[in-house]
């Protein structure tokens, strides 16, 4: 494969690197949000427990037990819920963390192979010029020792 299309291709690794790597910061900020989101919840469910058991000291009726475990066990069922999705968007983050880094290696890999064939063709062409003022010093020398 040519150097030309080559490097067609280490651009286009560019490209699809920086959408991965965009793609991963996004969904990174969606797990911090979701994360959040879960510890506000768990948060909420442990200071309404805290005010009901104060209550409670006091007495409570049967309604409000009744409305108070109805209430836990919905807060429980969202924090279940958050965890799941908390546990989804977390997956997901590693799945689009491996894929930027796959291209990443990719991408690497051909700028490593262009690094080497640039350098391997810059040699070639300094032994090429130097190979052309050997020739032209010789011919000079010559010149010069059948004008004496």
């Amino acid at each position: 494969m040519s150097n030309t299309a080559l490097e067609r291709v280490h651009q286009q690794l560019t490209e699809q690197e920086k959408y991965a790597a965009r793609a991963y910061a996004l969904i990174q900020q969606d797990a911090v949000r979701y994360h959040t989101q879960m510890q506000q919840l768990s948060d909420y469910r442990k200071q309404y427990l805290q005010k009901f058991t104060d209550k409670g000291a006091e007495g409570i009726s049967g309604d409000s037990y009744a409305h108070y475990h109805n209430f836990m066990k919905k807060l429980e069922l969202a924090e279940f819920e958050q965890k799941q999705a908390l546990d989804n968007i977390q997956q997901t983050v590693n799945n689009k963390h491996r894929d930027w880094m796959e291209i990443r290696k990719k991408r690497d890999a051909l700028g490593l192979l262009l690094d080497k064939r640039k350098t391997a063709a810059q040699l070639v062409e300094h032994r090429r010029e130097q190979k052309d003022l050997d020739e032209f010093s010789n011919f000079q020398y010559f010149k010069r020792k059948n004008n004496r």
